[in-house]
């Protein structure tokens, strides 16, 4: 089943705000895809990253539509985490999405092509700051 994406993308560039505190700009990314059709998990555990405490990992906001499951990692500030990249290959969703939120897009991009190989998926970069974004491993998503 094929969903647009690029759509969905354009609407979280345009809502989501880097400014407002982390879990209120998760908040607007999940509005978004509830506003198409998708059912929303926010802190959605993984198993398989703990960290020294023990403690196991979550990915912030998993969507999906069926079988269809789309899964977003926000980092507030100028780079998505290593370990948000570690979580989103955990689940193998049918689309991953890492967004910056108050960093440029090419320091992102460079993180992001470690992980590409490890996902079959579609990944999007996202900077909201620069309100742009790049797609990796892109397949018929739209």
């Amino acid at each position: 089943m094929n969903y647009n994406i690029e759509e969905i993308m354009a609407e979280v560039i345009k809502e989501a705000d880097p400014a407002k505190e982390h879990n209120d700009t998760v908040s607007q990314i999940e509005h978004v895809f509830r506003s198409h059709g998708f059912y929303t998990t926010r802190e959605y555990p993984i198993y398989k990253i703990k960290d020294g405490a023990g403690r196991t990992g979550r990915i912030d906001l998993v969507a999906r539509k069926g079988k269809f499951r789309v899964a977003v990692e926000y980092d507030h500030h100028e780079v998505i985490k290593w370990k948000s990249f570690q979580k989103i290959i955990q689940i193998k969703p049918d689309v991953a999405i890492g967004i910056a939120g108050k960093g440029n897009l090419e320091p992102n991009i460079e993180r992001a092509t470690k992980y590409i190989k490890a996902l079959s998926s579609p990944l999007y970069v996202i900077s909201l700051k620069e309100k742009r974004y790049r797609i990796f491993n892109k397949q018929n998503t739209d």
